[in-house]
C-alpha cells in the first residue's frame, strides 16, 4: 500500500489504471486520438475547508511553477467550484491508456527526483482539504452533442453533471441522451458537451456530462436551448425528455467551475490552443531565496469566482 504521500491530486487518479486495463477489448484496442475531448477523463475532486481558498492557491501555484521549471511531463487543468461547496477540481485528460501509463512513471520519476513536491503537497491536503474524491470517465462516442467541436484549452468554465442512473436502466439513460442531442440540434442549440461513462470512484451506474464554455454568457444558451424545447411542437418534446429522463436517472448533482490557470500545469500542446490565455500555466520559478511566505501572482480567470 502506498504512503499517504501518494494520495495527492496530481497522484490519486492512477489508482484507477486497473479499471482501465481490465476492461473489454474492444474499449482498449485501436486507440487513435480522435478530435474533441480526450478518450479518458480523471477528475480530482477536492473539498476546501472553511476559509482555506487563499492558502490552497497559493500553494498550488507554487506546485505548479516546479513542475513547470523542472519540466515533469504530468498535466492537470485546476478549477474551482463557482456554485456549491467550496472545491477544488482537477482534470487529468488523457487519448489513451500508453498515456495515461507514461504519465504515471513521469509521475512517480519526478516525485523521487524532487521530493520537496511530495512535502508540499502533503501540506497542501492536510492543511486545506477535509476530503477528496476521483473520478475516472470514459468518452461514450455514441452520446453528447457536437461533442468533437470541445476544445478544453478555450474552457473558461466547466458546466459538470453527474448523473446516477438506475442499475438495469442505462439503455433508458442512454435512450434519454439521444433524444436530449435530437432536439437540441432541432432547437439550434449552441452550447456543446461530451458524455463519460464512470468506470471508478463512484457507485455505478454512473455518468458525467461535461459542457465546457468560454464564458458564463454561455450559460444563457442552455437556458434559451430549455425555454425552446419547452415551446417545441407545444411542449412535447419536453414532456417526452422528462419522461425517459424519471425512468432512467435516480439522482443527479450539477455544478459550475472556473479555470484557475496559475494553478494549473498544461502541456505545450495544449496551450497552444490559446497561448494568451495560458501563459500564466508556464510562468517562470520564483528566484532563488524567495522567502516560503511570499505571495502568489493574483490569480486572473477572466470570470469571477466566488471565496468562502
Amino acid at each position: 500500500m502506498k504512503s499517504k504521500s501518494y494520495l495527492t491530486p496530481l497522484t490519486i487518479f492512477f489508482s484507477m489504471l486497473a479499471f482501465v486495463f481490465t476492461m473489454p477489448a474492444q474499449e482498449n484496442s485501436a486507440e487513435v486520438a480522435k478530435p474533441g475531448p480526450p478518450k479518458f477523463l480523471s477528475m480530482v475532486h477536492q473539498e476546501l475547508k472553511p476559509g482555506k481558498i487563499g492558502a490552497y492557491d497559493e500553494l498550488e501555484t507554487s506546485i505548479a511553477r516546479i513542475y513547470n521549471r523542472e519540466g515533469i511531463p504530468v498535466f492537470w487543468v485546476e478549477l474551482e467550484s463557482m456554485t456549491g461547496p467550496p472545491e477544488v477540481l482537477y482534470l487529468n485528460l488523457f487519448d489513451s491508456s500508453e498515456e495515461m501509463a507514461k504519465a504515471m512513471d513521469s509521475l512517480n520519476a519526478g516525485l523521487v527526483a524532487h521530493p520537496e513536491l511530495v512535502q508540499m503537497q502533503d501540506r497542501l491536503l492536510q492543511d486545506n482539504t477535509s476530503n477528496g474524491t476521483t473520478v475516472l470517465g470514459i468518452r461514450r462516442d455514441d452520446m453528447g452533442y457536437r461533442a468533437n467541436t470541445i476544445d478544453f484549452s478555450k474552457m473558461r468554465v466547466l458546466r459538470l453533471s453527474t448523473v446516477f442512473a438506475h442499475p438495469g436502466y442505462e439503455r433508458a439513460f442512454m435512450e434519454t441522451e439521444w433524444s436530449l442531442s435530437e432536439a437540441s440540434e432541432k432547437v439550434h442549440a449552441r452550447s456543446a458537451w461530451a458524455v463519460y461513462e464512470v468506470a471508478g470512484g463512484l457507485p455505478q451506474p454512473a455518468f458525467v456530462i461535461v459542457t465546457p464554455m468560454q464564458s458564463l454568457r454561455e450559460i444563457d444558451d442552455i437556458f434559451e436551448t430549455d425555454q425552446s424545447l419547452k415551446r417545441t411542437d407545444g411542449g412535447a418534446v419536453q414532456q417526452h425528455l422528462q419522461e425517459l429522463a424519471r425512468v432512467a436517472y435516480g439522482t443527479s448533482d450539477t455544478r459550475l467551475f472556473s479555470v484557475g490557470q496559475r494553478m494549473s500545469h498544461v502541456s505545450k500542446r495544449f496551450a497552444a490552443g490559446d497561448p494568451d490565455f495560458w501563459a500564466p500555466a508556464a510562468i517562470s520559478a520564483p528566484p532563488a531565496g524567495a522567502g516560503k511566505n511570499d505571495k502568489a501572482p493574483p490569480r486572473t480567470t477572466g470570470t469571477p469566482t466566488p471565496k468562502p
